[in-house]
């Protein structure tokens, strides 16, 4: 059913808004312990700076390899009983298991919930295609950017808060407060959310949505969006497994979770900005031009903290990153959502989040090899070239059709 068909009592506008206080509340929670994974596995197995950066690495790759063989069967049913539904499924449980994972005894159980946690949540796909089923076509974009600013919010304060608990009462702490995060962001939506589904009713057999699921995710117009998800997600991630040792290295002090935490903090806060400036840019001066260029600047802004000295130039350079690259997601999620075929959003983010799930698992592992081989400030010419591979990517596989897309959206702008 497109979005005009749907019946007045449903506001796609206090959707959004309700929406997206309810991703801050869930990336808060998540963003409360992922950058001190390295500091709780140090913590576990009495592990080196650069031994628990690994680890870290490795715990986002199993996180990411739950979520990426999840997702896409969470996306299908999604479609068939409800995105509400899913997004509650996603809330509970990742917010269940999270809490749990702060009582590990060793690096192993760690890792393990890890895995457990990326099967179970997938908060980000499902919300967006809840959005997607309930907003005006032309708003899509727009949509997208908005949900997109709620996440990097969420990550912009998480770590601050994260860190202070952190210092205050201990991870596992930390980690009991990402749980009640998302428990909340869950009460959000079940007041606030109002979904007019209706089942399908052509019966399919069991391995027709999965048959529909692969003809969407390999055709023309979505393979490229994906492939730009992955590599734009895992340009972010693989750096940040060395944040919390580097702080150390350049304040010539233990790393605090406070510390760490402001880092993170300043680039969440750029990523969201850039997110709503990008998403306003785009139907101006063209959405592959912003690409490209967004792509490039990263590239050069990732030689700050490379060379950084001092704890001020550390931040502001993690921060121009997330400045010039954290609108990038956003205008990929709109595309996705534009070119999803009616009764199919959950299918298409499904599949967007397996790409996002590659990201999330060979991102942070990347970067925690890379630490182990080469030193915590090799990870930025890795991401050099990563962003300068996205720019490559865009220029080469966004064609005309992105074109005629963002002059949709521009008119209603």
């Amino acid at each position: 059913m497109s979005a005009p068909a749907i019946r007045r009592s449903v506001s796609w506008k206090t959707n959004l808004i309700a929406l997206w206080f309810a991703q801050v509340g869930t990336t808060l929670g998540f963003s409360f312990t992922f950058p001190f994974y390295p500091l709780f596995f140090e913590e576990l197995g009495g592990l080196s700076t650069e031994r628990a950066a690994f680890w870290a690495g490795l715990a986002g790759w199993v996180f990411g390899l739950g979520m990426g063989l999840s997702s896409p069967v969470w996306g299908i049913l999604g479609d068939r009983f409800g995105r509400k539904l899913n997004v509650l499924r996603a809330l509970i449980l990742g917010g269940l298991f999270l809490a749990l994972s702060g009582f590990s005894q060793t690096p192993l159980q760690l890792l393990l919930t890890r895995f457990v946690i990326g099967t179970t949540s997938a908060v980000i796909p499902t919300i967006m295609a809840l959005v997607a089923a309930h907003t005006p076509r032309e708003r899509l974009p727009f949509a997208a950017g908005i949900i997109q600013s709620g996440l990097f919010f969420g990550v912009a304060l998480g770590p601050l808060f994260g860190g202070m608990i952190y210092d205050a009462f201990g991870v596992r702490a930390a980690f009991i407060a990402t749980g009640a995060a998302l428990w909340c962001s869950a009460v959000i939506v079940i007041f606030l959310v109002h979904e007019d589904f209706h089942r399908p009713e052509s019966a399919t057999g069991l391995t027709q949505p999965f048959v529909d699921l692969w003809r969407l995710s390999t055709s023309r117009s979505m393979l490229p969006l994906y492939a730009i998800v992955f590599l734009v997600l895992a340009s972010h991630l693989m750096i940040q497994p060395a944040i919390p040792g580097l702080v150390g290295v350049v304040k010539g002090v233990a790393p605090s979770g406070t510390d760490s935490g402001i880092v993170f903090a300043a680039g969440g806060v750029a990523s969201s900005i850039s997110s709503v400036a990008m998403g306003w840019l785009a139907p101006k001066v063209g959405l592959q031009r912003v690409f490209i260029i967004g792509a490039l600047l990263s590239a050069f802004a990732a030689l700050v903290p490379y060379f950084a000295s001092d704890y001020l130039t550390l931040a502001a350079g993690f921060a121009a990153i997330a400045l010039f690259s954290g609108g990038l997601s956003g205008l990929v999620n709109g595309l996705i959502a534009l070119r999803s075929p009616s009764g199919q959003h959950g299918a298409a983010f499904g599949s967007a989040q397996f790409a996002h799930a590659f990201g999330v698992a060979l991102g942070p592992l990347a970067g925690g090899g890379m630490v182990v081989a080469w030193g915590l400030r090799s990870v930025f010419l890795l991401e050099v070239a990563s962003f300068i591979l996205v720019l490559l990517v865009v220029a080469t596989l966004l064609g005309a059709r992105s074109g005629r897309e963002e002059q949709v959206a521009g008119r209603h702008s």
